[in-house]
């Protein structure tokens, strides 16, 4: 519950604050996938190279959140989610900077301990403050500010590509940074009520790191050659990791995943539809801006435009998402959400070298919608489903499944992509740059649509584990 001290005022200050720091998550998110063509051509490397972009930012966060968010709950959330606004700005001036592409990789790992600090504190803090009424608009009003960032990412970040170059990307964020920390660190409220002896659990920090390092390693070698002998050591690796993982928390005296928590249904089915969800959006995202301007010939500008529309859905439709969960529950809504999520991936594989651009709005308004109806009431439902102490640890694990989700999005589509190629008659080395795929359309067109047809069938598993994921435990 809530702090009586706590007025409605300072919690819509407090909540405005929590969504500046979704909205700056995605901006920084967005605005990169749509340079990566941009930055392939510059450093010239690969689509296997440069996804390691965004890879590093994610497993970052995959490696920290759960000890970030453990941390806030020792130290108060209030400092640690101050402090990685700083890191947030830091990490995205020295990418700006950087001159090599190995260097951009290393510093998108600053911005992403920066990241981990904000995500796992900030909606600890929103659903601290709204443990009781409001809690789905809550959620729903950070749901739109994270795709108002996706909004801005995409537009402005393919406008500044375009026009002052790549570099801009990463400075926009900057003043977004600066002042939401500096407005943290004077307005929040300090939502820790039960400090607790804990630990960070390192060894399961890093069993958690190299269980998906390994697997997304195993997955590249698996796009470059197949299944060979690195692939096969890799996910042996990863394999060996996660079963340490499982036998190393189930010990430990405050283990960094509570696996007691996995015997609520509910949360059960909200990890891994949430995962399935998240997956196809960035395997989704990593793709399209290489299909729209090497299949259908659009400018970055161009391409951070249409992505809009998919947001614009959003910005109007979560807010009603939470609004309809606080009332309905998270089983309908959120298995309706799974549906239309796959429902748009089918759409993006009808998409050829002649699509126009309502043919790819389409689709991408209807993953918006599916997201409207999920993301909410999925996260209303899991917080509903634990006792108050444990917001902190299914915050944590919410976004580690999501973070999860969006490694192995960029890995899954980067893999599915360079298989299909294969197929089609294309091996790794005769791929040609994005700019010269309007000589052979067809083969690349044909990988994408094969890709998401697969992702449409992954997702899928997302619309079983919402159907049964049982009824809302009500107050």
């Amino acid at each position: 519950m809530a702090d009586q001290r706590i007025t409605p005022r300072l919690q819509r200050l407090a909540l405005a604050n929590v969504c500046l720091g979704q909205f700056i998550s995605a901006l920084d998110s967005r605005s990169v996938n749509v340079a990566l063509p941009t930055l392939s051509l510059y450093f010239d490397d690969s689509m296997a190279v440069v996804q390691w972009i965004p890879l590093a930012y994610q497993l970052t966060i995959v490696g920290l959140v759960l000890s970030m968010a453990r941390l806030g709950d020792m130290l108060g959330r209030k400092k640690i989610y101050a402090l990685g606004f700083a890191l947030l700005g830091l990490g995205s001036a020295l990418c700006g900077l950087s001159p090599q592409l190995w260097q951009i990789i290393v510093f998108r790992v600053v911005e992403a301990v920066g990241g981990a600090l904000v995500l796992a504190n900030g909606r600890a803090i929103a659903s601290s403050l709204y443990s009781e009424a409001g809690r789905g608009r809550a959620l729903g009003m950070m749901s739109m500010s994270f795709h108002l960032g996706y909004i801005t990412g995409p537009s402005v970040g393919g406008f500044l590509v375009d026009t002052v170059g790549w570099r801009w990307i990463f400075f926009m964020n900057l003043p977004v940074a600066a002042a939401a920390g500096y407005m943290a660190w004077r307005i929040l409220p300090e939502t820790v009520t039960e400090k607790r002896d804990y630990s960070i659990d390192p060894i399961g920090m890093i069993t958690l790191l190299v269980s998906v390092v390994g697997l997304i390693v195993g997955l590249q070698q698996i796009a470059k050659s197949g299944f060979g002998l690195y692939a096969l050591a890799a996910i042996a690796v990863a394999l060996t990791s996660f079963a340490l993982l499982l036998h190393f928390e189930r010990k430990a005296a405050a283990p960094l995943l509570d696996l007691s928590l996995f015997k609520t249904r509910l949360l059960s089915a909200g990890i891994v539809s949430h995962f399935f969800v998240t997956l196809s959006h960035t395997s989704t995202f990593f793709l399209l801006p290489f299909y729209l301007q090497g299949v259908l010939h659009y400018s970055p500008t161009e391409v951070g435009i249409t992505i809009v529309f998919f947001s614009l859905v959003i910005v109007f439709l979560a807010p009603l998402g939470g609004w309809l969960g606080d009332r309905l529950g998270s089983r309908l809504l959120c298995t309706a959400g799974a549906a239309v999520t796959v429902a748009s991936m089918v759409g993006f594989a009808q998409l050829d070298a002649g699509s126009g651009r309502v043919a790819v709005m389409v689709p991408l308004m209807l993953l918006g919608l599916g997201w409207s109806l999920f993301q909410s009431p999925n996260l209303s439902g899991m917080f509903k489903a634990v006792a108050p102490r444990y917001i902190g640890a299914v915050s944590g694990l919410s976004l580690t499944s999501a973070n999860i989700g969006n490694a192995m999005g960029v890995a899954v589509g980067s893999v599915l992509f360079l298989r299909w190629l294969h197929f089609y008659g294309l091996a790794g080395s005769a791929i040609p740059p994005y700019t010269e795929w309007a000589n052979n359309p067809a083969v690349f067109n044909n990988a994408f649509q094969s890709s998401w047809l697969v992702i449409a069938g992954m997702t899928a598993i997302a619309i079983a584990a919402s159907a049964l994921r049982g009824a809302d435990r009500r107050k």
